[in-house]
Formats: structure tokens, C-alpha cells, sequence
């Protein structure tokens, strides 16, 4: 199998995810309310409320509503919101998509760039104070629920000390906490994977030879050692990239950061069935796509891995 073939297979791959993931999301949206209990007031008449639901198609069959919906999606049209006097859907969640984008990069930034030096440090330092240090902090990352984490930084760094805001998305300080409490689990899961990587690879044979050439101790560890010691940690990568998308929603609630994730949860609450639904593929559809990039991203970093016999 070529390369581009692969390509063409994972992307497939991606397409039936989407698809999957579409269909779950029209069946049970349908399942958490009735949108016309928040479009009309609460003394609404049966005639309104039934022009509601002949005006949005909701008393056809589920059966009939799913074609409807199927078709739509294959012409990439994702609906109008009930809530948005006919904004579109996909439009309201490109104002928000900006925001959540910014968030999750913050979030892995932060967790890259932690972590990797700590695994390091971790793996030269073995059995010392560093590596100590390192894997309680990795203990701690793992243990503690984004969600309290947020809440506590709130209360100590926002609320007490008053260095950074408590909520909202204006300016970069607004963006450190939430990074912060969003990053720090894929922190923990990347810096074991470096600093057990890193411990493994130090050993190897070609590792005792690069030293014996007389190469410096950062040109090995920078240029042998860490590349080979970094492919499960893209792996990690690629899967952290889905934890940190979906981790976003309910740090976006907790900071109240004007994200995709935030507007998912503003829209299940008011049975905006369209709004939910293209939300949810949008981000469904990151995250496969994120997950298929990793995969073929593999043979750039570890020359060893070919795909399909590929030379």
C-alpha cells in the first residue's frame, strides 16, 4: 500500500467517525427536551405551539427528520439555529471556534513545553530530587479534575491575590488560568512518557556509541536520543489533542470562556437541536482529523516505521 493510499484510507476512516458520531448526537439531542418549551412563553397556546413545531419540521417522523437531516449534511448545510432568528449555525460557531482553538493551543503549549524538559531532566537525573519532583508533579496532574483545578486557581490567583481575571476572554492574562487547568493532565501523561522513553533509549547501543565518538552530551541527547525517545508521545499527542477539545467545554463553562464548548451546553439546555448538532461534528471531526495527522506523521519522526512496505 503507497503512502498516499494510506492517506486516502485514514481519511476515510475520518469520514465514517463523522458520520457515526452524527447520528448518535440527532437521536439523542431529540432526547433532552422540547425547543418550543423555550421559544414560546410558558402561556403559550396549543395552536403556537404547534406552528413551533410545523415551522421546524419537529412533527415529522424521527425517521423522516433524519433523512432530512442526512441530506442537508451531505450538501454541508448544518441548519439555522431556533435560538438565532435564523443565524446559521456553522457561521455562529465560526465566531466561537477562534476562541477554542486559542484555548487549546494555550493548553497544549503549556503542557508541551512542561513536560518535555521535565521527562528530560527526569530521565538524566534518575532516582534524584528532579525525578522526584518530576513525578509528583505528574502524579498530581493526573489525579486532579480540570474542572476543581479551575475553580481553585480562580479562588487563589483571581480572587485572593487578584493577578488574573476571573473569567471572560479579554486579553492574554484571561487565557493563563484556563490553559493552565486545561494543560496540566496532558502535562502529566507527557512528561512519563518522555522520561520513560528517555530512560529507555539512553541505554541503547547507539546511544554508548555516539558518547564514545566523543559528541557532546546535548547533541546526543537532542539529536539521537529524544527523537526516538518522542513517538509515543506523539501518539499521546494525538489522542491528548481529543482530551483537551472535549476537557475544553467544561473549562469553558468554569472560566466562562466564550468557546464552542460553552455554547454547546448554553444549546443543550435550550433544545437548539441544530446548534448542538453542528457543534458536535465540528469538534468530532477535529479531533479525527487531529488523530489521523498524527498517524501519518509517524514515519517523519521515526524514519524506522513504514507504511505498507513504503520506502
Amino acid at each position: 500500500m503507497q503512502f498516499w493510499n494510506y492517506v486516502a484510507v485514514r481519511l476515510l476512516q475520518t469520514i465514517v467517525v463523522v458520520f457515526v458520531v452524527a447520528t448518535i448526537v440527532f437521536f439523542v439531542a431529540r432526547l433532552v427536551g422540547n425547543p418550543e418549551s423555550f421559544l414560546l412563553p410558558y402561556e403559550a397556546t396549543d395552536d403556537e405551539i404547534e406552528t413551533v413545531r410545523e415551522r421546524f419540521g419537529l412533527n415529522d417522523s424521527l425517521i423522516v427528520q433524519y433523512g432530512h437531516f442526512l441530506g442537508d449534511l451531505v450538501q454541508l448545510d448544518f441548519g439555522t439555529s431556533y435560538r438565532g432568528a435564523g443565524t446559521s449555525t456553522i457561521a455562529a460557531i465560526g465566531d466561537r471556534a477562534v476562541n477554542t482553538l486559542k484555548l487549546t493551543a494555550a493548553g497544549l503549549v503549556f503542557a508541551v513545553c512542561l513536560s518535555i524538559p521535565l521527562g528530560i531532566a527526569a530521565a538524566l537525573r534518575r532516582g534524584r530530587f528532579t525525578d522526584w519532583l518530576a513525578r509528583l508533579l505528574a502524579v498530581f496532574g493526573q489525579a486532579t479534575p480540570s474542572f476543581w483545578l479551575g475553580l481553585m486557581v480562580i479562588f487563589f490567583f483571581a480572587v485572593e491575590l487578584g493577578w488574573f481575571p476571573t473569567g471572560g476572554a479579554e486579553g492574554f492574562k484571561s487565557l493563563i488560568l484556563p490553559a493552565v487547568s486545561l494543560g496540566l493532565l496532558e502535562m502529566a501523561a507527557i512528561m512519563r512518557l518522555t522520561r520513560s522513553g528517555m530512560i529507555d533509549v539512553l541505554g541503547a547501543d547507539f546511544i554508548v556509541t555516539a558518547r564514545a565518538k566523543g559528541l557532546r552530551e546535548r547533541t546526543v541527547i537532542t539529536r539521537h536520543a529524544l527523537r526516538h525517545a518522542l513517538l509515543p508521545v506523539v501518539t499521546v499527542l494525538g489522542l491528548g489533542m481529543g482530551r483537551l477539545i472535549a476537557g475544553a467545554v467544561i473549562i469553558e463553562v468554569v472560566f466562562a470562556w466564550p468557546g464552542v464548548g460553552r455554547l454547546i451546553i448554553d444549546s443543550i439546555v435550550q433544545s437548539d437541536y441544530p446548534m448542538v448538532q453542528t457543534a458536535i461534528i465540528v469538534l468530532a471531526a477535529s479531533i479525527a482529523l487531529a488523530n489521523a495527522a498524527v498517524d501519518v506523521s509517524y514515519r517523519l519522526i521515526d524514519p524506522r516505521i513504514r507504511v505498507g512496505g513504503l520506502g
